[in-house]
């Protein structure tokens, strides 16, 4: 989106927070990659994470299919740096991270076994036409998962749901702390709330 209110790149710093103490998102993760393992993946084939942030789902899929070609698509350098340190650290051959937008990404019609699109198309202005583009490069066996949310960013009651679970798993001084930690994700989820009140 252009003149966004979000800065990718700042929440790319504290966004994997997330995975470390958010139960919800960790039961996201598990549930996603709970079903691509049933998706039927030779070597060599291609699998995309297309709006891959800090490339949660891409390291997964690449740890996960280890003869597979896994392209992690996303076009922000902050997030991408994020993951390029994982892919690194994880020792991922097989995961590519290309800096791009999605609405500009061009791949082969009927190239794309697997498709993870998790939490990305509500940032772009035409999702029915990359929805247009993933049936385009999927093929005809191949599998997508994709998950969006489906209203607007209740900011406060994640603070107030998460901030509980945090007081039961870590004491009530440790969760103020990660609370001030993690400042900016509740301030970049506050932009997003603002971009789709804006629709």
């Amino acid at each position: 989106m252009t003149d966004s209110p979000v800065s990718w790149s700042d929440y790319a710093q504290k966004y994997d927070m997330l995975l470390q103490y958010n139960p919800f998102y960790q039961s996201l993760v598990k549930e996603v990659m709970d079903k691509t393992a049933t998706w039927q993946v030779n070597a060599g084939d291609l699998l995309l994470d297309l709006g891959a942030g800090t490339g949660n789902y891409s390291c997964a899929l690449a740890e996960r299919f280890p003869a597979a070609r896994i392209l992690h698509v996303d076009n922000d350098a902050g997030m991408n740096r994020v993951a390029t340190a994982k892919k690194e650290r994880q020792q991922l051959p097989n995961l590519e991270i290309r800096e791009a937008d999605m609405r500009s990404l061009a791949l082969e019609p009927n190239s794309v076994q697997g498709i993870t699109c998790i939490h990305a198309l509500y940032t772009q202005d035409n999702p029915p036409q990359i929805l247009q583009n993933l049936h385009h490069w999927l093929a005809p066996e191949g599998c997508a998962i994709l998950v969006d949310p489906g209203r607007i960013v209740q900011v406060l009651s994640w603070q107030i749901a998460i901030g509980s679970h945090l007081i039961r798993q870590y004491g009530l001084r440790k969760t103020l702390q990660i609370l001030r930690e993690g400042k900016e994700v509740s301030k970049q989820n506050q932009a997003i709330r603002k971009l789709q009140e804006e629709g």
